[in-house]
């Protein structure tokens, strides 16, 4: 017998691990790609497992798998232990809690009198754009629920925190912010007749509150523990059963000893329901690998091995992936026993559902054979699909029977699947193989209580009273464990956006309400960019580029995104999207070892510089000096080893120079520059040891001092942000703890009052329009504080939408806004224009116009509430429009063309490009109006263009169009209009709406997307403008919350009619469409070598091919349908529509 016995006070400690990493079997590793086989090795090296992925994935079509799966979650918990040789060195469980003790007290000791504590701001709901609540917000472990109090739940996340709720699940608080968590909670149980007393297990702990999570005592701390399930004694609440890692453990005094009992790795444990005396656990057999059955009738003293029928396997290959036991009250002695792993090679992950009728002294398998082949009749539980094979092993492994009919369960994979019949046929119930309810993938536990039944999984809680019948009700309202992969924060509007693990793209804006966000789709991307111009645009490389709504249910608007940064799953890797100061549709970013420029907001790229011509060494983090853009700082992780490399420009990115930079481990490297001096660069290395992890430059890099001060010791930091005109303060976010440092201070302080015990930093952002900071992290959702030291002086910034402009009638409109560094309570603008329309301004973000070609200087001043001012100059020029003799327009070379333009009403929205149809299926773009979605309230949305009509020898307008009706007054009117006086008066040459406009017959359940016969070719009488040599044309859509209205193909003083093929200075696929089977060609310029991936419609990559231009490159393999495919070379990006058509 061994007693665990450990006390502690306020801070606590759990486990390492983020959760149980269950290697495959030997065969599926020895079948692995090589990066795999070194990642599953004794002592694998962490930049070589990264290396060999990326290399693989370079060649090889991307397909989530157990390995990449594993690989995430690998990288997750090793990532804060990798020494500078690149192993892995795990602390002991005394070397964690020593480390989380040190932190702790690092805390307390260091905690000045600080102006405001941090405080949580969500998200606590998740909405999709319909307004309805949804699962998709943490990844929620484990629950329990009171038998006797059932308003009183708790729960466990993945990230580490325990929640609780008091009335039901409707609404939940975090209970556990002051105690140290390194890992996930996964598994949790409350006693029957109080409330107050839970236990709650993690990868190296178990631990106990008896006052309902107000205060924490540490019951055990063990390398390895991993606890898997929880049983308190309903009659008997001194009498603990833990099922571990370890073994099972048993404690008859409540929690203060334990014995172990099993000394197995043990997966589950249950009661025999109406006989407590009766014990199940289900556990492992590492000499077999087999899963093993054990019984007891005296409340788990002995216990005894069950093998009457029970699963065995002889084949070398089989493979143990662990279980769960499931009971019901509705007859005691049914007893079921999910078994995954494999009972020989190819079996994916699932053995099957073993059943007894007689208290688990006999068993059989309803369902068989043991493992595969899988077919309709004996489906894999376990898996995604039949043609995905891909399942995640105990991570998602649950089963519950029904307490009013024990034939009656549910089992949990990455799907969840329905027996009505005691095991022996099984139909989905949702997931990726469908089903008649809508749930999150990816099932995590089941609970079936005396009143309710519960399931959590990825992205949440969901509760039934009838079983899952019907439609579950969705109950995370306050479980803010989010777990940001990327963040990005919006400058003038309070949004932000964030790409989570498991749960998509979320974003939220301050018109939500406190703490909701709305779902804008998308998997798990490391990835959420806020551009700081107006329009609330956010972008992320699993959804585009979207405009945030007003209010959540609102129509969302799309644009189109080319390209995006080299993004990571882990701290501190990632690069970014950086805007230019001076313009909003200007940004930067990291892509491989290059970096690359947009100057219409990500629409297409240009490669800026290629830092020497490794790809693996990739462009990380970009600053770029307000005053003088000129000036901009790159960092660059190495390829390998432990050195990165800092790179300076003062010519806009033309020539470079290699900063000489610290020693010490800089294979990351954070940026911070200066806003007021572009020599006071201050830079972090995450991975840097005690000593060298904190430095800063006034001199542009030609020498630094190290302020890496021993309040810094052991702390990985994560993000830094310098804070102009405050005292020179500085903010450090680390793993642990947020610091604090400014010139009246000789050492860092920390600034973690209010924080969880793991802040666990993923990014950090400032919001100064209200004077604040915020603070992303992995799975503890955002917070914020105000500044410590607010700036005693703002610093002005003008931004814009172009500093160029080519007007028709020598008039066009430039959107400035403010992209000051100012807190907005009590501030004001003042804007002056030379020669503009109007000459002065005094709001943030005016529209001025200029009288003709020449060159105009923007003078804005900002003043903060205390009376402080700054200035800031801008020079913008307006050059000589040159109309166009012809139109032909077939929107397939970006949007808005470039000699477009667009304006509408209040309420009247926009024309979007769309990569959905075009016209008779010829091509690939064309414009839209999304009616269906977005209500104009019968306003108006113009795109026009001007052109020189003086020699017209066509007299005919012609355009194609698509469109359906919905019906009733939902009906949408499409005009064409021109002027001949700039504007002033419009003729109306067309107009047609409703059925008369129609091609098909009204759709209303969906989007109206035209099909190749859904077109047609109208036309317009221009021969009253013959002569003109101004003349502006513009088509308006007239909304009414009808359908979608699609234009291309436009065509005016054109006989030859739109070319099929390319120019070869342009980067296309050609023909498109193609017949199944037939060959693609990439025009682009000769010789270049071209990355061509191409996509299914549900974003999986389905090819990967480098071809030159003008060879060809087979379809063989693709069906008809409509594909997404993406073209890039080192200087150029292009993405768009395949459509593959049946072979004639």
């Amino acid at each position: 017998m061994r007693a665990f016995i450990f006390l502690i006070t306020i801070f606590i400690v759990f486990a390492t691990q983020a959760q149980i990493l269950q290697k495959p079997s030997a065969y599926d590793i020895a079948h692995s790609p090589l990066w795999a086989q070194e990642m599953y090795s004794d002592n694998p090296n962490v930049p070589k497992v990264d290396s060999l992925y990326h290399a693989y994935y370079t060649q090889n079509l991307y397909v989530k798998n157990y390995h990449t799966q594993y690989y995430k979650r690998w990288k997750r918990s090793v990532g804060r232990y990798i020494n500078d040789a690149g192993y892995v060195e795990m602390p002991s469980a005394e070397q964690e809690n020593a480390l989380n003790a040190d932190m702790n007290n690092k805390r307390l000791a260091l905690k000045n009198s600080r102006s405001a504590d941090w405080s949580p701001i969500g998200p606590y709901a998740v909405y999709d754009n319909q307004n309805n609540a949804i699962s998709q917000q943490t990844n929620v472990y484990c629950l329990a629920q009171c038998e006797t109090v059932p308003a009183v739940l708790y729960s466990g996340t993945e990230p580490g925190e325990i929640f609780k709720s008091a009335d039901g699940g409707l609404s939940w608080t975090c209970v556990s912010e002051n105690v140290t968590i390194t890992s996930g909670v996964g598994a949790i149980a409350v006693a029957n007749g109080n409330p107050d007393t839970v236990l709650a297990g993690s990868g190296n702990a178990l631990y106990r509150s008896t006052d309902g999570g107000q205060t924490w005592t540490t019951l055990i701390s063990a390398s390895g523990l991993n606890v898997m399930e929880i049983l308190i004694h309903p009659a008997n609440s001194q009498i603990i059963l833990v099922a571990s890692w370890s073994g099972l453990l048993k404690s008859t005094d409540g929690g203060t000893t334990f014995q172990t009992v099993i000394s197995k790795p043990c997966y589950d444990v249950k009661m025999r329901p109406g006989n407590n005396a009766v014990v199940y656990a289900l556990c492992g057999n590492s000499a077999t690998k087999m899963a093993e059955f054990y019984l007891s009738t005296d409340t788990a003293s002995v216990f005894t091995l069950q093998t009457s029928g029970w699963y065995s396997s002889s084949d070398q290959d089989r493979n143990d992936g662990g279980g769960r036991i499931a009971v019901s009250p509705a007859d005691p002695l049914r007893v079921y026993a999910y078994l995954i792993g494999e009972a020989k090679a190819n079996d994916y992950g699932f053995i099957g559902v073993f059943r007894s009728n007689d208290g688990g002294v006999s068993w059989t398998l309803p369902n068989g054979p043991a493992g595969g082949p899988y077919t309709s009749a004996h489906p894999n539980l376990a898996y995604g699909t039949t043609d995905w094979t891909y399942h995640q092993g105990y991570y998602n492994c649950a089963i519950i029977a029904d307490k009013n009919d024990a034939n009656k369960i549910l089992i949990g994979g990455l799907n969840c699947w329905r027996s009505n019949d005691g095991g022996a046929t099984f139909s989905s119930v949702a997931g990726y193989v469908g089903g008649p309810l809508n749930m999150h993938v990816d099932m995590q536990d089941f609970r079936e209580t005396a009143t309710d039944s519960w399931i959590t999984t990825d992205g949440g809680i969901y509760h039934s009273s009838d079983f899952f019948q019907t439609q579950p009700l969705v109950k995370n309202n306050g479980i803010r464990g989010s777990e940001y992969w990327g963040y990005g924060q919006g400058w003038n509007e309070d949004f932000s956006v964030g790409g989570l693990y498991h749960n998509g793209v979320i974003s939220h804006f301050e018109n939500y309400g406190s703490g909701n966000a709305l779902q804008l789709g998308g998997a798990e991307p490391a990835s959420g960019y806020a551009n700081p111009g107006p329009g609330r645009k956010v972008m992320s490389s699993e959804v585009g580029g979207r405009m945030l709504p007003d209010q959540i249910g609102d129509a969302i608007s799309s644009f189109s995104v080319s390209m995006f940064p080299n993004e990571s799953y882990w701290a501190a890797e990632s690069s970014e999207m950086e805007w230019a100061p001076y313009c909003y549709n200007t940004l930067y970013l990291g892509r491989e070892n290059k970096l690359y420029r947009s100057d219409d907001n990500g629409i297409s790229f240009s490669q800026v510089y290629a830092f020497g011509t490794n790809t693996a060494s990739r462009v990380q983090h970009i600053e770029i000096f307000r005053s003088n853009p000129q000036v901009m700082y790159v960092s660059q992780r190495p390829a390998s080893g432990s050195t990165g490399k800092i790179f300076k420009t003062t010519d806009g990115g033309i020539t470079w120079t290699q900063l000489t930079i610290p020693a010490g481990n800089s294979s990351r490297i954070l940026l911070s520059l200066s806003p007021v001096n572009e020599n006071l660069l201050w830079i972090a290395y995450p991975s840097g040891a005690n000593g060298s992890k904190v430095f800063f430059t006034e001199n542009g890099g030609a020498s630094w001092n190290n302020v890496t001060t021993s309040e810094l010791d052991n702390e990985e930091i994560r993000a830094i942000i310098y804070v102009p005109n405050a005292n020179e303060s500085v903010y450090l976010f680390t793993y642990y703890n947020v610091f604090y440092w400014n010139d009246s201070m000789g050492l860092w302080a920390a600034d973690a009052a209010g924080l969880p015990g793991v802040v666990n930093t993923q990014s950090a952002k400032p919001f100064y329009r209200d004077g604040k900071i915020r603070l992303a992290t992995y799975g503890k959702g955002v917070w914020e504080k105000s500044f410590e030291i607010q700036p005693v002086k703002p610093v002005a910034q003008i931004t814009v939408d172009k500093l160029t402009s080519k007007p028709f009638c020598a008039a066009d409109s430039f959107y400035f806004d403010d992209y000051s560094i100012l807190n907005h309570a009590g501030a004001s603008w003042s804007w002056t224009f030379e020669n503009g329309n109007p000459a002065t301004s005094s709001l943030r973000n005016p529209v001025v116009a200029f009288p003709g070609p020449g060159q105009y200087q923007v003078t804005l001043m900002v003043t903060d509430s205390s009376g402080s001012s700054d200035s800031d100059t801008l020079t913008v020029a307006v050059e000589e429009y040159v109309a166009e003799t012809t139109m032909q327009e077939n929107f397939e070379n970006g949007f808005l063309p470039y000699n477009w333009m667009t304006n509408a009403g209040s309420t009247g929205g926009n024309w979007t490009l769309t990569s959905r149809a075009g016209g008779y299926g010829t091509s690939v773009h064309s414009a839209m109006f999304d009616n269906y979605n977005f209500d104009a309230q019968g306003d108006w949305s113009d795109i026009y263009a001007g052109w020189n009509l003086s020699s017209m020898n066509q007299d005919f307008l012609t355009f194609d169009v698509a469109y359906s009706r919905y019906g009733g007054q939902y009906s949408d009117t499409l005009e064409v209009r021109a002027s001949a006086d700039c504007g002033l008066t419009w003729d109306l040459l067309y107009r047609k709406g409703g059925d008369d406009l129609a091609t098909v017959p009204s759709i209303t359940d969906s989007l109206f997307v035209p099909g190749a016969s859904q077109w047609r070719t109208d036309s317009v009488d221009m021969s009253a403008f013959e002569g003109q040599a101004n003349v502006i044309i513009a088509f308006r859509n007239i909304g009414h919350w009808g359908q979608g209205m699609y234009l291309d193909n436009i065509m005016l003083n054109n006989l030859t009619g739109i070319e099929v093929q390319p120019a070869t200075n342009q980067i296309f696929l050609y023909p498109n469409p193609v017949g199944s089977g037939s060959e693609i060609y990439i025009s682009g310029q000769s010789g270049t070598s071209y990355t061509l991936s191409i996509f299914n419609a549900d974003g999986k990559q389905v090819m990967l091919a480098v071809v030159a231009a003008g060879q060809s490159v087979s379809t063989a393999g693709l069906a008809p349908g409509n594909y997404f495919y993406k073209i890039f070379s080192d200087q150029y990006m292009r993405n768009g529509n395949l459509i593959v058509v049946p072979q004639r």
